[in-house]
């Protein structure tokens, strides 16, 4: 019962993101409907994982809890002209007591509205994803690239 209740809500994480939003990379990488960048109760500074020095593929930016307190949001910016197939995300979430709530991979394949959509270079991506109920604290860092002839990037 426990590993179906875990489950649900990974796969409502993988699959379903409505609330993606697609931004070009001439256009400043912020959210249409956003009214303020969303914040952790850590920090106000966003946690970055930057390619400009390493060659990474991607730039991940995650931006923290929404301001709803709904949803958990993040920035992926395309720096590789390489095809990719989906990004891997180690995610944790706990309650204000510190109980893990949930500690899994999110995968982001850039669906909008249940529709695959092709992950464009030079692009960049501000995604709003599902926050576990009673969730106080997220961690979210990039884990893996996946390119479509199936090769794999590390995001350490």
């Amino acid at each position: 019962m426990r590993t179906l209740l875990l489950v649900i809500p990974a796969l409502l994480l993988a699959g379903c993101s409505a609330k993606q939003q697609t931004v070009s990379n001439n256009t400043p990488a912020i959210s249409v409907n956003q009214a303020e960048t969303p914040k952790t109760g850590r920090s106000t500074e966003a946690i970055q994982t930057s390619s400009a020095e390493s060659g990474r593929p991607i730039d991940f930016t995650f931006l923290g809890i929404t301001p709803d307190k709904q949803n958990i949001a993040y920035r992926i910016k395309v720096n590789t002209a390489k095809p990719i197939e989906e990004v891997h995300l180690a995610l944790k979430e706990s309650d204000a007591g510190g109980k893990s709530l949930m500690d899994t991979t999110l995968v982001w394949q850039n669906i909008v509205k249940s529709t695959r959509q092709p992950i464009e270079s030079g692009k960049t991506y501000d995604v709003q994803d599902y926050l576990y109920p009673g969730a106080t604290k997220v961690e979210c860092s990039l884990k893996e690239v996946v390119f479509k002839d199936g090769t794999r990037s590390s995001g350490r």
